[in-house]
């Protein structure tokens, strides 16, 4: 029975600091890779959570355990890739060592999360946090805070989020929309949060990559750049209603989302952006997505339905008079939105029977 000491990098600062591969296997291979790490960064928390760990694996020989001692790194960013890295590294540990046994080594809670991988394949016999001790004194508080933000991993979780916050805040300030400006802070947030809780960072990070290197399919990048120009321009045009409009804050925050302000460019955006997927799509794979229809038809309904709602809104809250067309606007949208999804299911109906009369010839 072999027991493993495993320090665990889950985001490879080993790998990228070093160029060292996972997993790192033995004591002399760790002190090496440590004293590498410890060169290349000496602040690096890391080194020490392998020399705690190549100490672990001294004190079970020394007691006679049969034990050996690895390093098994992940991949940035943090997340479902890295963590298919580390169950495949450690997969390759428990064939090489036959190990049926684990004591976990790490320097912080993000690595624990990897306990439920390990206990799948290994029984963990112990956990050890490293905390690396450092100087209480007040005057290095500046510097841990500035070394801390060169972090990438603090940079993407905390500062980011913040930034974007404090750059659309100093924006709407400078055009004189103070109250619109404070909103906007919290918008901005939820806006970043809600993109990690629906894990669209990579899809983000993939568009970006593609419009910068021009990897992607032509004509979506294409759509994509008149998609942000007509957007540009709905905040343009948005901007200038507001200057136009009263200074009351709910008023202004209406016309935002009305079809006096963004809501339309929006839409059509919406509309070119799938209109590019949609010719991609049948370039690639000589196939006609029907549901760009059934979108179409949707954006047109929004179209109607979201400017009735908001003049309802303003009936109710801001004592504007009453037009019947507020409610035959959204009684269009309901329309539209009916006929898209009825003239889609129609097509496609279509296209089945079509499809089951060419199979039985």
């Amino acid at each position: 029975m072999v027991t493993l000491v495993l320090a665990i990098d889950r985001d490879n600062d080993l790998g990228r600091k070093t160029g060292l591969g996972s997993p790192v296997i033995g004591r002399e291979a760790n002190i090496e890779a440590t004293l590498k790490l410890g060169l290349a960064d000496p602040e690096e928390s890391d080194t020490n959570t392998m020399l705690a760990a190549i100490r672990t694996y001294d004190n079970l020989i020394a007691d006679g355990i049969k034990a050996e001692v690895v390093t098994i790194c992940g991949d940035l960013p943090v997340g479902t890739k890295s963590d298919m890295k580390i169950s495949a590294a450690l997969d390759r540990v428990i064939r090489e060592t036959g190990a049926t046994s684990a004591i976990m080594v790490s320097d912080g809670a993000e690595d624990r999360e990897l306990e439920p991988i390990i206990r799948s394949r290994l029984r963990i016999d112990s956990t050890r946090l490293v905390i690396v001790q450092q100087s209480q004194a007040i005057e290095d508080t500046y510097y841990k805070i500035i070394n801390k933000l060169q972090d990438p991993k603090i940079q993407r979780k905390f500062v980011v989020p913040f930034a974007l916050a404090i750059l659309v805040y100093g924006i709407l300030y400078m055009f004189g929309y103070g109250g619109i400006a404070f909103g906007g802070v919290f918008v901005t947030i939820g806006l970043y949060l809600l993109i990690k809780v629906a894990g669209w960072e990579e899809q983000l990070r993939e568009f970006y990559d593609e419009m910068v290197t021009g990897t992607g399919e032509k004509v979506s990048v294409v759509t994509w750049v008149i998609a942000l120009i007509v957007v540009l321009i709905g905040i343009i045009v948005t901007i200038t209603e507001m200057d136009e409009a009263d200074n009351d804050v709910v008023s202004q925050i209406l016309i935002i989302i009305s079809d006096e302000g963004i809501l339309l460019y929006l839409l059509f955006a919406f509309g070119i952006i799938d209109f590019g997927r949609t010719v991609d799509t049948f370039l690639r794979d000589g196939i006609i997505n029907i549901n760009f229809l059934r979108f179409v038809f949707m954006l047109v309904a929004l179209g109607f339905i979201i400017p009735g709602l908001i003049d309802i809104i303003r009936v109710a809250f801001l004592n504007e008079s009453w037009d019947p067309e507020y409610l035959w606007a959204i009684l269009k949208g309901l329309a539209f939105g009916i006929l898209g999804f009825w003239l889609h299911y129609a097509i496609r109906q279509q296209v089945r029977r079509e499809s089951d009369t060419d199979d039985w010839l």
